[in-house]
């Protein structure tokens, strides 16, 4: 297996090979390049984030084909065009043209997987093989749609990682780390570096603040022990339904921006259609995280999952699938709950249950994991991606692509 390098182990290598510090002082020309840059979430926020902290030193370049400008001076947008019909065509018509005007002159070109076809770093958000792999599990498996964008998605992905050789690759997990390797052998070290959490957003203080007016919001029956569900209903909503159903209390809250008629059917075929609680996206997530009183996660397949490092930034307890890569964050029965079996309601009313029951044991729970995720902040995430970044230059000194 190709050597795999945690951002710790990673930035002490740096360290050992930079005798003189002029890499360290260097103001560096970045391009980072996105399919999106906002801040509501996933590759988008990862990106935000690194621009916000890079570009009062460096000089910071985004190339993404929808922009939401937050006024954050010192960044220079390029706006890309691409054909949104769907993902497919947004990824395979955005790639040309942001490899032409990217073009030369930039010390780090900075891709979120495959952007096109230029990048001397990559991050692997996730891996489409690994997701193709997961979709199995669900039920229904994986749809006509779905396996041809998987297809291509992987084998771009595959061919693009392949090679890496002489490029820094970021991975978001250890889980991605190694499904890099066994999907698409690649050749690169691989840093890992865990998502950052804007703890003071998402903390216990913000969650007491708004805890009265969010459980109003979602109309959650007063004295209820709330079980939060937020993301795609499809990665494991009905496995929840099908737990909750062997209780005899709790409510379930479901956020999400997937339909959600297909699932109220299901709610009243398992009979807890009066105990489950569907509710839209939201952009103030941090409400949901409000209303709820433990997150849960059964997800076939997540290369990180935010919304579980959110949760614990806000004290909540977390029941996660050993599928999601901020698993391996949780110390079972210390600051969180791990499922061995996603598929199994009974396991899942079984970790339920037992923090319903036991809800100084649950706070415990949260608390324990909001310590965990004050050291994973966007800061440290900047400085290891950084210290990436540095140790490519080292490697290249004239910072070729």
């Amino acid at each position: 297996m190709r050597e795999i390098a945690t951002a710790d182990a990673s930035l002490a290598s740096a360290a050992a090979t930079e005798p003189s510090g002029v890499q360290t002082r260097r103001r560096m020309k970045i391009a980072l390049v996105v399919h999106d840059y906002h801040r509501s979430g996933g590759h988008s926020r990862y990106v935000a984030e690194l621009a916000t902290r890079y570009c009062a030193e460096h000089e910071v370049h985004v190339f993404a084909n929808r922009i939401v400008d937050d006024g954050t001076s010192g960044i220079h947008f390029h706006h890309v065009p691409a054909w949104r019909a769907n993902a497919l065509t947004t990824v395979l018509s955005f790639a040309l043209p942001v490899t032409l005007q990217v073009g030369g002159g930039f010390d780090i070109v900075h891709c979120q997987g495959f952007c096109g076809f230029l990048g001397n770093v990559f991050t692997g958000h996730m891996v489409n093989q690994a997701w193709h792999v997961a979709l199995k599990k669900l039920g229904g498996g994986e749809t006509a749609r779905e396996a041809v964008f998987n297809g291509i998605a992987a084998a771009l992905e595959h061919s693009m990682y392949r090679r890496a050789r002489h490029s820094e690759v970021i991975a978001v997990s250890q889980r991605v780390a190694r499904d890099l390797v066994e999907y698409y052998q690649c050749p690169a070290r691989i840093h890992v570096i865990y998502h950052g959490t804007d703890v003071e957003l998402f903390s216990p203080h913000t969650r007491a603040r708004l805890r009265n007016e969010a459980r109003a919001k979602y109309s959650v029956p007063e004295g209820q022990f709330v079980f939060l569900y937020v993301g795609n209903l499809r990665k494991g909503a009905k496995q929840c339904m099908q737990a909750l159903a062997r209780l005899d209390q709790g409510v379930l809250l479901c956020v999400s921006p997937t339909p959600a008629e297909p699932y109220r059917r299901f709610a009243e075929e398992c009979g807890v259609a009066d105990r489950v609680i569907f509710a839209s996206h939201t952009k103030r997530v941090e409400e949901a995280y409000a209303a709820g009183d433990a997150l849960l996660l059964p997800s076939p397949y997540d290369p990180f999952a935010l919304v579980v490092s959110e949760a614990m930034g806000c004290g909540l307890p977390v029941v996660v699938s050993r599928e999601a890569g901020v698993s391996e964050l949780i110390q079972p029965g210390v600051n969180g709950l791990l499922l061995d079996d996603m598929t199994s309601d009974a396991e899942w009313a079984q970790h339920m249950r037992s923090l319903s029951s036991d809800r100084p044991w649950a706070e415990a729970l949260g608390r324990a994991g909001r310590k965990t995720i004050e050291e994973l902040t966007w800061d440290r995430v900047a400085d290891e991606t950084l210290d990436v970044y540095r140790a490519l230059l080292e490697k290249q000194p004239q910072g070729a692509r």
